[in-house]
């Protein structure tokens, strides 16, 4: 007998012409529309890839979109990210894509065996940022002053302008869900708590296209009386959770057995 034979696994690109005007806009400083970008992408992807459950996504009002950072060699995590741009953006009365939190800076990145400075990439970060009205966010825990500014800026969009926004709450991360970088689930509780619904969203692939499912809004729910560490860690859970139970078993991670639990505890209520 030969060798099992293994799924093929997409490489997906970016068409040339949609690159070139993308560097152009980014040299000058101009704008581009996210969502006329992210269709004409998705049109050339073979196969192409897949949204379901469209029908969570709220037609009007704010949310926050929350997905897990899926990604691997040949297919980058921004991919589920223009899927779900693209599905928000149809579904939306305003026909409005989502605001992405866009990290300030990346470190260590190489192209090929070149190390990228620190410096170049926070100033491609925000041209790529002002294309696009993405919202910076700075990485550095110490830069108080400019994470004060982006949730001032966020707190605009989703409350004042009843935008949407996205973010991946891993950050980092290739497939399986890992833990989110601290303060996320205090974040996204004080927008809860703000009456502004979370909707989670996996991301993963299936029979080698890229799939996008949609699970309902909910609310964060944790009481004011729990310690600060522990209610930003109960809430990241929750979130996770959320996200995790729209994706394969194999891809559960570190949150396999809280999703466990709660499924059991969905039938016994049943």
């Amino acid at each position: 007998m030969g060798e099992p034979t293994q799924e093929r696994q997409e490489v997906y690109r970016f068409r040339i012409s949609l690159i070139l005007r993308f560097i152009w806009a980014v040299l000058r400083g101009r704008t581009r529309s996210l969502p006329a970008d992210v269709e004409a992408t998705l049109m050339a992807a073979r196969p192409k890839p897949q949204a379901l459950n469209e029908q969570h996504i709220p037609p009007e009002g704010p949310f926050v979109l929350v997905g897990n950072h899926y990604e691997r060699p040949g297919l980058k995590v921004f991919w589920g990210g223009i899927l779900a741009s693209h599905a928000v953006a149809q579904r939306r009365t305003s026909k409005k894509s989502l605001r992405w939190l866009m990290t300030s800076e990346w470190y260590d990145f190489r192209l090929g065996f070149l190390p990228v400075p620190v410096w170049a990439l926070r100033w491609l970060f925000r041209r790529i940022a002002q294309v696009y009205g993405l919202v910076i966010v700075p990485r550095a825990a110490e830069r108080r002053v400019g994470r004060a500014a982006a949730l001032r800026t966020i707190l605009n969009v989703v409350r004042d302008r009843e935008e949407a926004i996205g973010l991946f709450p891993e950050a980092i991360g290739t497939g399986q869900l890992i833990e989110p970088m601290p303060g996320v689930g205090s974040f996204l509780l004080s927008l809860s708590n703000r009456g502004i619904p979370i909707l989670p969203i996996g991301i993963f692939e299936e029979e080698g296209r890229l799939i996008a499912s949609f699970g309902p809004p909910f609310s964060i729910q944790v009481a004011r009386s729990v310690e600060k560490g522990e209610r930003d860690r109960l809430a990241s859970q929750q979130m996770m959770v959320a996200i995790g139970r729209l994706l394969p078993r194999e891809l559960w991670g570190v949150y396999a057995a809280a999703i466990e639990e709660g499924l059991a505890q969905e039938g016994a209520s049943r």
